[in-house]
């Protein structure tokens, strides 16, 4: 079977016209609905958020949590802070509206809350929220030694192997 030119003109002038429409149908959507899916159903019907967790927690990474997950929930989730965890200064940095071009950041004291125990001091999270647990000072500290002690290591192997070798 032979194509005509007029067919294959034909066929590609509808695939244009087909993804002409396909187009304008995204765009108008992405104006109703900037965000894309934000909530997820998980098993007994229950409402996801993706959410993310960087820094000095056991496992960082993305989450899929319940709709009604606090701070400390996603902490734990992530496997709770490791030694070293600055609880003082968690940053959550809270995806921007629609409207705006900034995103939130949130600065929030664990610390505080455990020794108050004020449940307004942790907030709900919200979809796209990311979290952020520093490492403190002492453990800067710390890895800097560590890296210094090791770079002595090697001064002294490399001094050993100089003063050994001008004994033969």
């Amino acid at each position: 079977m032979k194509l005509s030119s007029r067919s294959v003109i034909f066929f590609l002038l509808i695939l244009f016209i087909f993804s002409m429409f396909n187009s304008h149908v995204v765009f108008s959507q992405e104006e109703n609905y900037p965000r894309g899916a934000q909530y997820f159903l998980g098993t007994d019907d229950q409402l996801l958020i993706k959410v993310n967790v960087w820094g000095f927690v056991a496992k960082p990474g993305q989450y899929l949590v319940p709709s009604e997950t606090d701070l400390l929930s996603l902490i734990s989730f992530a496997g709770g802070p490791r030694e070293g965890a600055k609880l003082s200064n968690i940053k959550l940095i809270r995806a921007r509206k629609a409207n705006d071009q900034t995103n939130k950041i949130l600065r929030i004291d664990i610390d505080k809350f455990i020794k108050d125990g004020k449940n307004s001091l942790i907030p709900q999270l919200e979809p796209g929220d990311t979290i952020i647990v520093a490492g403190s000072t002492w453990y800067k500290i710390n890895d800097f030694l560590g890296f210094v002690t090791k770079i002595a290591a090697l001064v002294q192997i490399y001094w050993w192997i100089v003063y050994y070798s001008q004994l033969k």
